[in-house]
């Protein structure tokens, strides 16, 4: 790489040697060639300085005059050195150089070999901290939507609670036998929520899994009343989606839907992909969805945060209403891998 980047140097430096058309290629190379490798091993000490030195963001005397002599130091080494190691290629002496008015032309070569090299070495560390800078942002952009997520998600464990609670006590009102079977599969249910390796997403299939041991375990207290229909694509399972992102749609339709209406109702659970995204929708019959939309919205905001801190823009939550029912539906992005796996 330091061959290639001095190679420009090399050419010019033999262009001006044959410029006088008595000297050959050949004859021109080696001597050419002691004077750019001087130069290039010289020049490996400007990125130290370089390195060291870091561009003012405003006008400082003392950086320039550190530059100045500097590059007067290497101007003059690279004279010396190439004169001293003359011999080595050419068999001549060449000190007499120095009594010539060529010296003061080399000297002033190095001097803009110096800007040179100096101006590419602050380029390239400009372009590494800007780097630096980006992935910085990144890494920043990414811990803050990890701890936005787990402050949500530790916000969700209490509201998941309390609904699950309320759900036994009101079993134990009614049928004690069903009340300990509601607390067993409560438990259950715990270890998928409070499990301490689980990142911002699931295998689709595990979240699904949770969704219907959470209805099973409503089923419990809402009986016949509660009726699912569901229509989940098979490729659906190898994709991933957000903890309790499912579990939560379905967790506002029985509560402000089913549990308000004493016919109780049916909840409709599709999952199917498309293209490159995935389509989850939650569906009741809660008629015009009044009792949804004036219930408790902490589920649905918190879930619209959620895929927010996950994926951006790139995921979007629906709520819709009419006659008929009220339904939710979240549609994300498939990773590479979901994609790979279909």
């Amino acid at each position: 790489m330091m061959i290639a980047a001095w190679t420009p140097a090399l050419a010019l430096w033999l262009a001006f040697a044959m410029a006088s058309g008595q000297t050959s290629l050949a004859a021109a190379f080696p001597g050419a060639a002691l004077t750019i490798g001087v130069a290039a091993i010289l020049g490996l000490g400007i990125w130290e300085v370089c390195v060291r030195l870091r561009w003012p963001e405003r006008f400082d005397v003392r950086f320039f005059s550190i530059h100045f002599l500097t590059a007067a130091t290497y101007s003059v080494l690279w004279v010396l050195g190439t004169l001293a190691l003359e011999p080595l290629v050419t068999h001549q002496q060449m000190w007499s150089v120095l009594k010539t008015p060529r010296a003061m032309t080399w000297a002033l070569t190095g001097l803009w070999l110096y800007a040179i090299v100096a101006g590419i070495s602050y380029a390239i560390l400009a372009q590494q901290k800007a780097r630096e800078s980006e992935r910085r942002a990144l890494r920043a952009e990414a811990e803050l939507a990890a701890a936005r997520f787990d402050a949500l998600q530790h916000r969700l464990h209490p509201h998941f609670l309390f609904n699950a609670l309320h759900t036994v006590a009101a079993l134990v009102r009614e049928d004690s036998a069903q009340a300990e079977s509601a607390i067993e599969k409560l438990g259950d249910m715990l270890r998928y929520t409070l499990q301490d390796d689980a990142g911002n997403t699931v295998p689709f299939a595990e979240e699904w899994e949770f969704t219907k041991r959470y209805l099973d375990f409503e089923q419990l207290r809402h009986g016949e009343r509660l009726r699912v229909v569901t229509s989940i694509d098979p490729e659906c399972m190898s994709c991933s989606a957000p903890l309790f992102a499912l579990q939560t749609l379905v967790e506002n339709a029985v509560h402000h839907s089913i549990a308000t209406r004493p016919a109780g109702g049916t909840i409709e659970i599709t999952a199917h992909p498309m293209d490159k995204l995935l389509l989850v929708q939650v569906r009741d019959d809660g008629g015009n969805g009044k009792s949804s939309q004036n219930g408790s919205q902490f589920g649905l905001h918190a879930l619209r945060e959620r895929l927010h801190a996950v994926y951006g823009d790139k995921a979007r939550l629906s709520v819709a209403s009419d006659a008929s029912g009220f339904q939710v539906s979240f549609m994300i992005p498939r990773r590479a891998e979901d994609l790979d796996d279909a």
